[in-house]
């Protein structure tokens, strides 16, 4: 008798497991969302805030790779990997833009706001003083401009409410999710291996 090798039907349950793992990355991004607020009041602490927002997407590629090394799946499908990846990015935008929204809604009263534009404020002191030291009519303009511009930039967000400023957080959460969910998805794919 042929002995038949039996087809080994692998099993994911997507969604649960991008909740999951989105719950992990949305925690994580509290935190560095939270480390980025308190540099507005505390300015040394974005020396810890930089580095915690660059690792977001670190974290988002553990957290997939330690799910497909802990279920010694054969293979692990680049299109499995990237929808697992991007679900991971929306649900954990969800429950981050989430509690910032309860955060700005409930809780700060314009705090971050205020402080952000006397962060401003200062900056453009600052900045000011550098522009007095220059000699060039040209590079004085383009710098003023600069500023200007920044200003007004910074205006229109602290004049946004928690709605609008959380509409912008979930818009660039999401923009950078799809694309790091790419990348993500390319390293974690694991090929069948032919014996």
């Amino acid at each position: 008798m042929e002995e038949q090798e039996e087809k080994k039907i692998i099993k994911i349950n997507l969604l649960q497991v991008s909740m999951t793992l989105g719950t992990y990355l949305g925690l994580y991004m509290i935190l560095a969302y939270a480390m980025t607020a308190l540099t507005v009041r505390f300015p040394a602490l974005s020396l810890i805030a930089l580095p915690v927002v660059i690792g977001i997407p670190v974290v988002a590629y553990f957290l997939i790779r330690r799910f497909r090394d802990s279920n010694s799946l054969p293979f692990f499908p680049f299109p499995v990997s990237w929808i697992i990846s991007i679900l991971t990015f929306l649900f954990a935008t969800v429950l981050s833009c989430m509690v910032t929204y309860l955060y700005l809604r409930y809780f700060d009263h314009g705090a971050f706001s205020s402080g952000l534009m006397a962060r401003m404020e200062v900056m453009m002191q600052t900045y000011q003083a550098a522009v007095s030291g220059m000699t060039d009519p040209a590079q004085i303009e383009q710098y003023n401009s600069t500023l200007e511009l920044m200003r007004q930039s910074i205006t229109w967000f602290c004049s946004l409410p928690a709605s609008g400023v959380t509409k912008q957080l979930i818009q660039t959460s999401l923009l950078w999710g799809n694309i790091l969910s790419l990348i993500i998805a390319l390293i974690t794919a694991k090929k069948i291996r032919l014996k």
